[in-house]
């Protein structure tokens, strides 16, 4: 999807919260509030899950090396986290 990615906890935050805005929010927060979604920004892609690690491992399993922004559907304030999968597991956290 894009070409240029990231490098900074920042800007993948800010990616994947204008992903979300674009393509799911509207429906998202019809169906499935209170959920967890995670966010490839490398692809676009949206994983839904009950938890945030249940998100989290679904969009690990379809892009092992996805670079991902994790949402809690309908909750501005609320839990809000970026991941790499990029071989360290580092959390990266906004």
């Amino acid at each position: 999807m894009n070409p240029q990615v990231p490098s900074n906890p920042q800007a993948i935050a800010d990616q994947g919260e204008r992903i979300y805005a674009e393509r799911y929010k509207a429906q998202f927060e019809a169906e499935h509030l209170g959920k967890f979604v995670a966010i490839d920004i490398k692809t676009g892609h949206a994983t839904l899950g009950s938890t945030s690690d249940e998100a989290l491992e679904s969009a690990k399993k379809i892009n092992p090396n996805g670079l991902f922004h994790l949402i809690r559907v309908g909750s501005p304030g609320a839990f809000r986290v970026s991941y790499t999968s990029n071989g360290n597991n580092d959390w990266l956290y906004r």
